[in-house]
């Protein structure tokens, strides 16, 4: 019976992944597709590749770093598990943002988890902390920008992103977001719905959010002047900002595609106050491309390193693969 019930669940597992592969291709597909008028008017010729090529490594560095912490955040709430699986479970579920609602994302971390014996409500309390720091980090970097580059257009959601990252900061607070855990810990009948962070140590994450953000934001800023090299260092921290700020909006629009057309929209809405609005359009047409495609191929490289150290694995431990033949 016990043989029978593995057996099902394996078989219920393989089935969910195949169908969230097949939404993701289907939503993929669909952005593409509504996008190729757009993308076939970009010249592809005017572009410095050295530099864009520079700008993707540091979308590489952003995404993976991104997954360090996420490691690290677990770690801090002692539900980690092995750092490489981590790292693996945290690229795989990036294809959930292709899928409109957020959910996916988190759905996609589970299994990995759940193999190590890690419940199911710790991975979403941290999935819930990781989207509170991206949001602060995000938040920063554009309030930093706003320093040097002052602009009446953008100074509208100034008072906005302060009053968040007010708000943000105090809901990080352990004590509060155990307060509200408790109660939640009490309706679902468990007792160790808390976090085991503390506040400096929740300080300290959201630096190193900070810190990302200015990574993923340089990497905005080398792939705007690969095709718009006209656009100078100083105005560096106000291209990152726009980007933050942009991640942002698409963040809380839950449910778009990885908040598909309005974290465009952010972008041209920022960026024709230095350039040519066409410039403009063509750049948040390409960003999206650039974050998509760097993703898939980190993804695939995942994927890879994945099944190579499970056949090494094998082979230095017969064990495992008579175990997963049964």
């Amino acid at each position: 019976q016990m043989k029978s019930n593995k057996f099902n669940k394996k078989n219920i597992m393989k089935i969910c992944k195949i169908l969230f592969l097949v939404l993701v291709a289907i939503f993929l597909a669909k952005y593409f597709y509504t996008s190729w008028d757009d993308i076939k008017k970009i010249d592809w010729g005017k572009f410095n590749w050295g530099i864009f090529i520079l700008s993707i490594f540091l979308y590489f560095a952003y995404k993976v770093t991104l997954a360090s912490l996420w490691h690290y955040i677990t770690k801090l709430n002692k539900c980690s598990i092995k750092y490489t699986k981590a790292v693996t479970s945290y690229l795989y579920s990036i294809l959930g943002k292709y899928i409109p609602g957020k959910v996916f994302m988190l759905a996609a971390r589970i299994p990995g988890y759940q193999e190590e014996g890690v419940p199911m409500r710790k991975v979403t309390i941290c999935f819930f902390l990781e989207n509170i720091c991206t949001l602060l980090g995000a938040a920063f970097l554009f309030l930093i920008s706003l320093f040097f580059f002052p602009n009446e257009l953008l100074a509208n959601y100034k008072w906005a992103t302060i009053g968040l990252v007010i708000l943000f900061f105090i809901c990080i607070n352990p004590k509060i977001i155990n307060f509200f855990l408790s109660k939640l810990g009490k309706l679902m009948k468990k007792d160790d719905m808390e976090i085991t962070i503390t506040y400096p140590q929740m300080i300290k994450v959201v630096l190193l959010f900070i810190c990302n953000w200015l990574i993923v934001g340089t990497g905005f800023y080398i792939l705007v002047v690969s095709l718009y090299p006209s656009v100078g260092f100083s105005q560096w921290l106000y291209v990152g900002g726009i980007y933050g700020l942009s991640a942002i909006i698409g963040i809380l629009a839950i449910f778009t595609v990885s908040g598909l057309g309005v974290r465009e929209g952010i972008l041209i809405a920022g960026l024709i106050l230095i350039m040519p609005k066409e410039y403009a359009v063509i750049i948040s047409i390409v960003s999206r491309l650039w974050a998509t495609v760097a993703e898939l191929i980190l993804i695939l490289v995942a994927f890879i390193a994945n099944k190579i150290i499970d056949i090494k694995s094998k082979k230095t431990n017969p064990t495992l693969e008579n175990q997963s033949t049964k």
